[in-house]
């Protein structure tokens, strides 16, 4: 590939990079809103370990 290829590629993915962390920000407020609906019950149901990890991930989480 040329220079000039690669850089565009590079751009590119950095854009798609960005939209990610979009989605996984708006994922993790609608997961907050629909948890502050449900009584203790259903939360001890739903607020399992991956849902902790989930909704502590943070943008650069991916690169530790």
């Amino acid at each position: 590939m040329k220079e000039k290829q690669l850089l565009l590629q590079i751009s590119n993915q950095q854009k798609e990079i960005a939209e990610l962390y979009v989605v996984i920000d708006t994922l993790q407020t609608n997961m907050r809103s629909v948890i502050s609906y449900l009584d203790q019950e259903k939360k001890s149901e739903i607020e399992t370990r991956s849902f902790k990890w989930c909704m502590n991930w943070k943008q650069g989480d991916e690169k530790s």
